[in-house]
């Protein structure tokens, strides 16, 4: 049986490194791709570094707002009041994706579209200070929101546009520089698409639309990805999500799809050509990478310096992302203190192995815990061995049985 851990793969030919011989449809400055159930990575580039993500950024306003409503502060039917100074943002030929006459009322369900389908700034802005209180207060909901998930991120505006835009509507957060922007990794954002996905999934399916219609104006789609747009790939289909663009930025895209039957999310930062970036990264995955049991789910392990041998089960899934050039390392640990002198009773479900699966590329590392099925006793005195993990790889064929 071959194996996977969270892996780091290497692109090969279609390296996203910037190197001389990347081409520059695949050059990305960052890149992450998580298995949104297990979280699991199954490709990481400059993952933690903090960068520009220009309008991924209202991924987490979104999250907040949806926070609200699902905690009765805020309806879809509210009415969302709408600043003299936001409403003269959505009048900017280079800012604004949807007219805010100020003749019309907006609620929050049409905002909401328009900021995910359309990446309205005006409506990211509008949200946030209906459910801050104001801009500032709004933008300190969405650091602390970070900080909670322990992001490497910060955040300066609920839109993504830098302060050289927010500074003409006196948007600008007070304290922050002439050039201020939201500074996030590509793991960070991906983390926020996650929650996002899992907690309030019908997120998907807004972002699958070719456009909105508010008032009878029609907000197409920035996701040119989707199906029945421009850069749509049917070798790798995607249902959503977000796309962001500023000259600091570069081209930022955040695609939700389905992959050996799992939702995935694959995030790229700083791309020259964001749809072909993201698109030829999600194929060689496809191409390499599959879902299934990477270990088994009982085992027959004897306790180390011992001659007992006990059954055991996995306390979690066995299940993983398995790259199948990238074999994996494994090694057992033993994971209960025993007396050496006198019987030991383990109660059901106490840990007794830990079984480490490490990817030789990048040394990352996922533990798979076996546990007693039921309360057992170990006999004493027992002659105990001088160390208690096994360091060299092991076939788990012949290691364990199934």
């Amino acid at each position: 049986m071959s194996l996977l851990a969270v892996m780091v793969v290497s692109l090969g030919a279609l390296s996203v490194t910037g190197q001389a011989k990347t081409s520059k449809a695949n050059q990305v400055k960052a890149a992450y791709i998580i298995d949104a159930k297990t979280g699991q990575a199954v490709y990481a580039q400059n993952a933690d570094k903090k960068l520009p993500i220009a309008s991924l950024s209202k991924l987490m306003t979104l999250y907040l707002v949806e926070t609200a409503i699902k905690e009765g502060k805020i309806k879809w039917t509210d009415n969302v009041p709408i600043k003299s100074n936001v409403r003269k943002m959505a009048t900017s030929s280079t800012l604004s994706t949807m007219p805010m006459a100020k003749k019309y009322q907006f609620t929050v369900r049409q905002l909401f579209a328009a900021t995910l389908v359309g990446s309205s700034n005006s409506s990211a802005i509008a949200l946030g200070e209906y459910v801050g209180g104001s801009n500032a207060k709004f933008i300190a909901m969405m650091n602390a929101q970070a900080k909670k998930w322990d992001l490497e991120a910060n955040f300066v505006s609920a839109s993504g546009l830098d302060n050289t835009d927010l500074t003409t509507y006196q948007l600008n957060l007070k304290g922050t520089s002439d050039t201020a922007q939201n500074l996030v990794s590509a793991k960070a954002i991906t983390i926020v698409a996650q929650h996002l996905v899992n907690e309030y999934p019908d997120i998907v399916k807004v972002s699958n639309q070719s456009a909105v219609k508010i008032h009878g104006y029609r907000v197409p789609t920035s996701v040119l990805i989707l199906k029945g747009q421009s850069y749509y790939d049917a070798r790798v289909k995607v249902d959503g999500l977000k796309t962001g663009y500023t000259d600091q930025a570069g081209g930022c895209l955040v695609a939700t799809f389905h992959q050996n039957g799992r939702r995935m999310i694959a995030t790229t930062l700083g791309s020259k050509w964001k749809f072909t970036a993201n698109n030829n990264l999600r194929l060689m995955l496809k191409q390499q990478e599959v879902y299934h049991q990477v270990a088994p789910t009982t085992v027959n392990y004897r306790v180390p310096g011992t001659k007992t041998t006990l059954s055991l089960v996995a306390a979690s899934t066995t299940s993983a992302w398995e790259n199948q050039k990238q074999p994996l390392q494994a090694t057992q640990q033993l994971a209960v203190s025993l007396l050496k002198n006198r019987p030991n009773y383990l109660a059901a479900r106490t840990p007794v192995m830990r079984l480490r699966l490490t990817d030789p590329l990048s040394g990352t590392t996922t533990t798979i815990q076996y546990v007693t099925p039921t309360a057992v006793t170990i006999g004493g005195p027992m002659q105990w061995a001088t160390t208690t993990t096994v360091k060299q790889p092991l076939n788990l064929n012949l290691a364990f049985a199934n």
